[in-house]
Formats: structure tokens, sequence, C-alpha cells
């Protein structure tokens, strides 16, 4: 995921605009929300 890799970055944490850094957490948190949501779909279709 971009977001990871992007928060990993301690450059650019440290020289990215707050808003910026918000932005991309709550794009990752999307993300992972999404995942678990399909993971669980996943495991009541497999069953």
């Amino acid at each position: 995921m971009k977001s990871v890799a992007k928060l990993s970055n301690e450059r650019f944490v440290a020289g990215a605009p707050p808003q910026v850094i918000e932005v991309e957490r709550k794009k990752l948190a999307d993300s992972q929300s999404k995942i678990a949501a399909l993971k669980e779909n996943y495991a009541k279709l497999a069953n």
C-alpha cells in the first residue's frame, strides 16, 4: 500500500504538512477496514 510506504518514510512524515499526513492516515485506515471486511466476507463464503 502506498500509504504504508509514505507513513513509514521518516523524511516524508517529518517534512509533510500535518494535513497531508492526516489524509494518508485516513487512506490507510480506510484500506485496512476494506481489507478486513473482504477477509470476513471471504471467510463466510469459504465455509
